[in-house]
């Protein structure tokens, strides 16, 4: 059956002699079942003939070339799609904001740690008395009807420390206890001056420096 199905197969192919196809055309006139067989096969040519083949859908070709494996990438090719493809640069918004909040913390950090070494000889001059030092701020403002100090030492009251005019020259007395102090001097209560003269200066976290004193037993 086997060998037969393969004759009409040749047949229809045309890929017979002369000789063998009056031969084969004879046996299957001879034969019902391999006539219908042949007739069956013959209707399925003629029609395949009739509708031409069918193209396939443009996707269609693209979505198996798609799912196809790549072949091997040459290191030559790949080194050069690394060095000079384009690529997309995602932002996730989140980390970049974080980025710029830290950055702005540790500049303020910074400028409020940071203190500079001021020109010129300190004003104050220290006292050992017991366990406190008197220390006496001076400041040169002829013009002035009124300066007084204001620091850390006093909860930066500007009314408590007033200081008196000796020669053109303010001059105040205070008793503090060792340890460091910032401070500013108020002209006519409403200037507020950084001691130009101060050992040492330290940023008050609104742009302007603070005057820094050292006070030693």
């Amino acid at each position: 059956m086997k060998d037969r199905n393969e004759e009409i197969h040749r047949l229809l192919d045309g890929d017979v002699t002369a000789g063998e196809k009056e031969s084969l055309i004879g046996r299957i006139q001879d034969d019902p079942a391999l006539r219908k067989e042949f007739d069956d096969l013959s209707a399925a040519v003629e029609l395949l003939e009739r509708e031409g083949r069918v193209q396939p859908p443009i996707a269609f070709t693209a979505s198996v070339m798609a799912k196809l494996p790549r072949g091997a990438e040459p290191f030559g090719e790949r080194l050069k799609r690394f060095l000079f493809g384009s690529r997309v640069l995602q932002w996730n918004m989140a980390a970049a904001m974080a980025i710029v909040l830290l950055t702005v913390v540790t500049a303020i950090v910074m400028m409020r740690q940071m203190t500079r070494i001021g020109a010129g000889p300190g004003p104050a001059a220290y006292t050992a008395g017991g366990s406190n030092a008197t220390v006496r701020l001076t400041f040169v403002a002829p013009g002035a009807k009124q300066v007084a100090v204001a620091g850390d030492f006093n909860k930066w009251r500007t009314d408590t420390h007033v200081m008196s005019r000796q020669n053109g020259m303010w001059v105040i007395d205070l008793p503090l206890q060792p340890g460091v102090y910032t401070y500013m001097f108020i002209v006519d209560s409403e200037h507020w001056v950084t001691d130009p003269h101060a050992e040492a200066y330290r940023d008050d976290g609104f742009g302007s420096p603070n005057a820094v004193m050292r006070v030693t037993t």
